[in-house]
């Protein structure tokens, strides 16, 4: 784990063991009220594969990250900007989950002359949070974490992976999670996706139903020359529910943009 300080407060990362600023870095984006952690069935690959950086930090406010959480996807947005700036990246591979995804789009909208691709998991042009979902994070936050594994996870899914996400959400600042759940609702790209120009992936899980495969179906219609993989028997945290099946498509990807 490595740390820089940004705007004063300090930020964890996950990465190689240096970083060669003459490759592309594959830049990994969790989502709303998570941590690097969850990529961490991608690390050692990703620490293995010839020829790109790895990093992935935890968002302010998230995991071992000083700061408070942002309320819009917009100002997640410029955290990597601001990241990938102070450590001079500037060939990025953006793999975003969910929320991250969101703030992997609007980066690739707005500076892909620094964007070389896309992963987009489990994400989509519009974000939607339920009502009573906001409401449960606000007013009784044990029984949303409580809750939450059985819709962020398969029902066949580990239940190990599920005791593990029910105790990092405790873990999450309440005020922080509710916060990105009201930045996920408010998100809406639907206008300007289809202005997506850099190489992109996209990958659903089939038993997602927090963001369904139509929602993937979507951008993979709205990004010209995209590509789509939905992984069945999956939910929502379809990089660690089907780890194996995700890294193959996601190396295979990434080699073949070399």
């Amino acid at each position: 784990m490595s740390e820089i300080l940004l705007n004063g407060n300090r930020i964890h990362y996950i990465s190689d063991s240096e970083i060669d600023r003459s490759r592309a870095t594959v830049l990994m984006i969790h989502g709303a009220g998570q941590r690097s952690a969850t990529w961490r069935f991608q690390i050692d690959l990703l620490g293995k594969t010839p020829g790109f950086n790895f990093i992935a930090p935890d968002l302010p406010g998230h995991g071992k990250s000083g700061g408070e959480g942002h309320r819009s996807v917009d100002g997640y947005k410029e955290f990597i900007e601001e990241f990938a700036g102070t450590l001079g990246l500037d060939d990025l591979i953006l793999v975003g989950h969910s929320m991250g995804g969101g703030a992997a789009m609007l980066f690739a909208l707005e500076h892909a002359e620094k964007v070389r691709a896309c992963v987009l998991v489990d994400t989509g042009a519009r974000l939607r949070v339920a009502e009573e979902t906001l409401k449960a994070v606000k007013n009784n936050y044990r029984l949303f974490c409580d809750i939450s594994p059985t819709r962020a996870f398969a029902e066949n899914s580990s239940e190990e992976l599920k005791k593990e996400f029910r105790e990092g959400l405790l873990n999450t600042s309440q005020d922080v999670c509710y916060w990105d759940l009201v930045a996920c609702d408010e998100f809406d790209i639907t206008a300007r996706v289809g202005e997506i120009g850099v190489p992109a992936l996209i990958v659903s899980g089939s038993e997602d139903i927090l963001t369904p495969v139509k929602y993937g179906e979507y951008l993979n219609k709205n990004i010209k020359g995209s590509s789509f993989k939905v992984i069945e028997k999956a939910g929502h945290f379809v990089m660690q529910e089907s780890p194996e099946e995700f890294n193959r498509v996601l190396i295979s990807f990434i080699s073949a943009l070399k």
